[in-house]
């Protein structure tokens, strides 16, 4: 078994260092040094392989290589004692008894070689590698490396259920049944995607693999349905390669076709915007050029026109004192004139003024007088206009309460006679529904429920009847089917006239007394 397992995580390690040495090799031509294609032209040729071999162990391989569980047995005889480690289960049983004498965790016991018998398992986590060879959907080989951890859940019916009979590996049958399991349901998922759905999502491959492996490990959740015991810690895909090499390369052609178009679009673009760049900046340097002569022509000619105009400016700034001088003098005595007229027109308006402000006092006071009699007035026609609001207001309201009144009476009448309409009419329901019903059950009395109580009444029918006092049997030919229908015709005519009390015989003799 161990071979088995050991043998399938190699095949799957061959496969994928067969696939990454030519992409190794290939990158290695490429070095931003120079010197690696010589050094990987020099190497032999396991020298890729070399590298990848060189690798940390997976945790299955190691849980391969340790030592088979110690358990040690101490005593002599029927004194004997066994010392079981703290990280394995152990159940312990004797001859006449139904039920384990030991079971738990790292649970020591006394053992009677001649009438006992036990067994320890690991209860450490278990991981197992899966490598499956799929074909999808489309018919196409893809190679899948997945790993699955498992424990003990409960050792009381995993014992009982699973083979543990190995004893330097307990759990190696188990280990071997589950990765078939595995590998089973990593088929079956991958027969119904396609190559890229593998490549690029193994979500959906997860997810049946641990819903399988969860209801056989676990159960289904049932009463009756324990499980085995175990429970399925994580499921993962590790690795997923494609067996076709010419597929593989198939299917990275469109990626890398994408990227040379974009490195070579991209190599275009920059020599473009290299030459753009060169004739930007040879004409930038002649503009320059061109604009430093202009500047240096419009430098002189500007300095000159400065010169000129500064002579002019100085003549105009002489002539323009002179003018502004006699100008000053005017206005000073234009000034003079209108600050006179001035303060003698303010006094003239301030005596005005102060008559104005005379005449506006008298007007107020008797403004005011005339302001106070109409408020009095105003307010006292208030006041009755108040009053006469407050009656109006209070007849409103009685008036409101007279119709809220009427209105609460006119609701609670209707509302009664709703309530009487609505039970007269679920009154007159329940009738047609009780005729319904009735009518239904007649109508459901068939050819059976007939039988079925005509049986019922029977004895009663029995003990009505008459005593039989004559039995007459009448047996006629086979052959003749006419005959035999009309025989069984009187037959039973006879029978239903003496069953109600009609005897024929003693009507025959009374007519022929008669």
């Amino acid at each position: 078994m161990e071979r088995k397992r050991a043998a399938a995580s190699e095949v799957f390690t061959n496969q994928f260092i067969q696939q990454q040495a030519p992409a190794q090799t290939a990158a290695a031509t490429i070095d931003a040094f120079g010197d690696m294609d010589e050094m990987q032209r020099s190497e032999p040729s396991g020298f890729a392989n070399s590298k990848f071999c060189m690798r940390v162990k997976s945790s299955e391989e190691l849980q391969m290589e340790k030592e088979p569980l110690k358990v040690r047995e101490t005593g002599v005889w029927l004194w004997k004692h066994i010392i079981v480690p703290p990280n394995a289960y152990v159940v312990h049983t004797r001859i006449g008894k139904k039920e384990p004498i030991t079971i738990g965790l790292g649970v020591s016991f006394r053992y009677n070689p001649y009438k006992d018998a036990y067994l320890v398992v690991p209860a450490a986590m278990q991981t197992i590698g899966v490598v499956a060879n799929c074909i999808t959907k489309e018919k196409q080989g893809i190679n899948i490396l997945a790993y699955l951890q498992w424990q003990i859940d409960d050792f009381s019916v995993a014992y009982r259920k699973l083979d543990f009979s190995d004893l330097r590996d307990p759990l190696g049958i188990v280990n071997a049944q589950l990765s078939e399991q595995a590998e089973a349901a990593i088929k079956d998922k991958i027969s119904t995607m396609s190559v890229e759905e593998v490549l690029t999502d193994k979500a959906p491959i997860i997810e049946e693999l641990t819903t399988r492996l969860k209801t056989v490990a676990e159960g289904r959740g049932g009463e009756k349905d324990e499980g085995l015991g175990i429970k399925i810690i994580t499921v993962q895909i590790r690795e997923s390669l494609v067996s076709s090499q010419r597929l593989w390369q198939d299917l990275q052609a469109q990626f890398r076709h994408q990227q040379a178009r974009a490195a070579r679009v991209s190599e275009l673009t920059m020599q473009a915007e290299i030459r753009q760049k060169e004739l930007e900046t040879r004409q930038a340097n002649e503009i320059g050029e061109a604009e430093t002569r202009v500047a240096i022509e419009r430098i002189k000619q500007s300095k000159e026109t400065e010169a000129a105009n500064l002579r002019i400016s100085e003549e105009m700034t002489r002539f323009n004192k002179e003018q502004e001088a006699a100008r000053q003098k005017i206005r000073e005595e234009e000034e003079t004139s209108v600050v006179r007229e001035q303060s003698q027109q303010r006094l003239q308006q301030q005596a005005a003024e102060m008559a104005q402000a005379r005449e506006l006092g008298a007007l107020r006071q008797a403004h005011e007088k005339t302001l106070e009699s109409d408020t009095l007035q105003t307010e006292a026609i208030g006041s009755k206009i108040v009053l006469q609001h407050k009656d109006d207001e209070l007849e409103a309201q009685i008036m409101e309460a007279k119709l809220a009144r009427q209105q609460k009476e006119h609701a609670v009448q209707s509302d009664l006679e709703e309530k009487t309409n609505q039970l007269k009419l679920a009154f007159q329901r329940q009738e047609l529904e009780n005729a319904r019903l009735h009518q239904e059950i007649r109508n459901l009395a068939n050819e059976r429920d007939l039988l079925r109580n005509l049986i019922e009444r029977l004895p009663e029918l029995a003990a009505q009847m008459p005593d039989i006092h004559e039995l007459r049997v009448f047996q006629t030919d086979n052959g003749n089917a006419a005959v035999d229908t009309f025989t069984s015709f009187l037959a039973k005519t006879l029978s239903i006239a003496e069953s109600f009390g009609i005897s024929l015989k003693k009507e025959a003799s009374h007519r022929e007394e008669a």
